[in-house]
């Protein structure tokens, strides 16, 4: 079993960006997935508290080969979008500390959603 935890910011809109693409359906979503869910407002999240969730989010980058710091921010200001401009929902294994992906993301040259990701649920 899994559990999702999605960090977005209730004080800013998510940016006009494809990798926010139907954004505005995913709460629906994650409702309807039936597993666990936890949704993290990042305003009530100190910097480092941020930054932490975002280092998290390296690991299934890393492992699964596919790209976010360019998602989350640029080459010079990596994750500055994390959990608000751009929403990011993390995928975790039951009893892990890490989570095991992470939306959205860059893969092969293609932006994956985190709405395409649920759809595909």
């Amino acid at each position: 079993m899994v559990k999702t935890r999605l960090y977005y910011s209730s004080k800013e809109k998510p940016l006009d960006l494809l990798c926010n693409q139907g954004f505005d359906e995913v709460i629906t979503l994650l409702k309807n997935q039936g597993s666990q869910y936890e949704i993290i407002d990042t305003t009530t999240l100190s910097e480092e508290e941020l930054y932490s969730a975002y280092s998290d989010a390296w690991v299934p980058s890393v492992y699964k080969k596919f790209r976010i710091r360019r998602v989350f921010g640029s080459r010079r200001h990596s994750g500055w979008l994390f959990g608000k401009g751009v929403p990011a929902l993390l995928i975790y294994e039951k009893g892990k500390k890490y989570p095991i992906d992470v939306y959205p993301h860059e893969e092969r040259g293609r932006i994956i959603t985190i709405k395409e990701y649920l759809e595909k649920l």
